[in-house]
């Protein structure tokens, strides 16, 4: 389980409005968000969340990472270092998407891509690593934290529509 925490801080590292804003304030804040746009965040806080988890997964393993500073960071998402050197360099997805991981080996050939299980499931390649994560867990961490359910989602996005009161 996904502590609520560990959601705030992915909030406050992608957000530099909430850098310093307690947890109370950064709830007041998504309360007022509109549905559409809330869709968006929680797209972004979800893969914030995914790069920080699978680096402390990695730290448990004995294995040294770190995310960039810039949550935006051009093409990868990662480094593993081995004596302060880097020796690899990964792009993570929080995606269900299996289309989406495939544009985005074809644009970027030779870097791998570390993805939820769910969509890893769908790939016999090197390139595609299992993270160990579900993608499913991410989304229900953001939609506890910042909604104060967990939905359990068939699809993370029409079940956040209903949850809105969006048309699915």
């Amino acid at each position: 389980m996904i502590a609520a925490e560990d959601v705030f801080e992915s909030i406050r590292r992608g957000y530099n409005d909430f850098a310093q804003a307690s947890n109370e304030d950064i709830l007041s804040y998504f309360e007022d968000v509109d549905p559409d746009a809330m869709i968006g965040h929680v797209s972004n806080i979800k893969g914030i969340l995914f790069e920080q988890l699978y680096v402390d997964q990695l730290a448990e393993q004995g294995i040294h990472a770190e995310v960039f500073e810039a949550t935006n960071h051009p093409i990868v998402d990662i480094s593993i270092f081995d004596d302060g050197e880097v020796v690899s360099e990964l792009q993570l997805k929080a995606t269900d998407s299996v289309s989406y991981i495939n544009v985005t080996l074809e644009e970027h050939p030779d870097v791998a891509i570390v993805a939820t299980s769910e969509v890893a499931a769908h790939f016999d390649s090197e390139m595609v690593i299992d993270s160990g994560i579900s993608e499913a867990v991410l989304e229900d961490a953001v939609a506890e934290t910042l909604l104060g359910e967990v939905v359990n989602p068939v699809s993370p996005l029409s079940v956040l529509g209903w949850f809105f009161g969006l048309p699915l």
